[in-house]
């Protein structure tokens, strides 16, 4: 017969020595389930510090004879789900998250997976898979009903928050990015001084999937709207097509000689051919040039003089920022820790020597 102490946490067995040191023995003892002990017994992550303290106590205690890890130096496994884009940001926060281990301030190990930005079905499913043994999960991914619905699922289990572009109606932990709405308003105040005595701004509308970009451009034209001068956007949608767009932004410069400047809430592809097509005909589109985050070919224009101005939303900032609200949850790091990274504003005068 086993009698089991529950104040003290001893057992007796008529005269031999204790035995509990099974996975359940230690789960009972603990007050959580087997699941946890192989986690934690077994260094897979997925636990809180406060949990890893007593489940290791209770292996103590019942005397289990195994080398027992250390919390202090747990290294946590946080995936990144990175929806792939063509863009120099997503290139940028993609090695932001490789390099994540070096300038960390926790131990932290950052396994990431790249899925094709028109397949939210495929990265839901992947948030699922990975949630039992990860200690965090970051999502770099479109406004989809789909993965929204996933990650509130996940909301008890795991942290799981957004970076860089957030996901409504999800229950995330936390969204982790600049000011979108501010960093539009910031661009819309320069682009209004720069048309205050006559002229317009030709605004080239984002994709509706990225909320980022929404809350950039709707940042922008509220401005606008506040000031009563709605009248001096010219706004251009996307077309599917990209030379599609470039040729109705050549039709309009050359058909509007008030174009004083033009803001854009992204840099991706059509942007830089837009950009190429500009340098053999500066005459007809010499306006001020104001874009969103910094990569080489933004950096060259910057230099001479091809754009003007450049929001960048530091992406390394916010990888380390995600970081240290993860290892917060996990009792690794101090509480009070802002989601928010400060966006810069970058002119010819300011280029970084170095940036990633």
């Amino acid at each position: 017969m086993i009698v089991f102490d529950q104040a003290i946490g001893n057992d007796q067995t008529m005269g031999q020595k204790p035995k509990h040191n099974r996975f359940e023995d230690i789960a009972r003892h603990a007050g959580v389930g087997t699941a946890t002990v192989d986690r934690v017994l077994n260094e897979r992550g997925g636990v809180s510090v406060k949990t890893m303290k007593k489940v290791l106590y209770s292996a103590r205690t019942l005397g289990t004879r195994r080398v027992l890890p250390e919390i202090d130096q747990r290294t946590l496994r946080i995936e990144a789900v990175l929806a792939r884009k063509h863009s120099a940001y997503y290139d940028r926060l993609a090695k932001a998250f490789q390099m994540a281990a070096s300038f960390a301030n926790v131990p932290v190990t950052v396994y990431r997976t790249h899925i094709d930005d028109d397949a939210p079905d495929k990265l839901a499913a992947h948030v699922r898979d990975v949630a039992s043994y990860r200690d965090g999960i970051i999502i770099y991914g479109n406004n989809h009903p789909n993965v929204a619905a996933q990650i509130s699922a996940l909301a008890h289990q795991v942290p799981v928050l957004t970076i860089s572009t957030d996901i409504l109606h999800s229950n995330r932990h936390s969204h982790v990015g600049i000011n979108d709405i501010g960093a539009g308003q910031s661009a819309a105040k320069l682009c209004e001084a720069i048309c205050r005595g006559g002229g317009q701004v030709l605004v080239i509308a984002p994709e509706k999937h990225a909320q980022s970009l929404q809350d950039r451009f709707g940042g922008f034209t509220e401005f606008f709207n506040v000031m009563g001068k709605r009248d001096q956007l010219v706004i251009i949608k996307r077309e599917p097509i990209l030379d599609h767009t470039l040729s109705k932004i050549r039709n309009i410069v050359r058909q509007n000689p008030n174009i004083r400047a033009l803001y854009s809430t992204t840099n991706d592809d059509m942007l830089e051919m837009l950009f190429k097509s500009l340098q053999s005909d500066t005459q007809n589109f010499d306006f001020v040039k104001i874009v969103h985050d910094l990569d080489k070919e933004t950096i060259t224009h910057l230099r001479s003089g091809l754009i003007d101005i450049v929001i960048d939303s530091n992406p390394a900032r916010q990888v380390l920022r995600a970081i240290e609200i993860i290892s917060a949850h996990h009792g690794m790091a101090t509480e009070s820790i802002s989601e928010l990274v400060d966006f810069q504003i970058f002119t010819s005068d300011n280029i970084p020597e170095s940036y990633f």
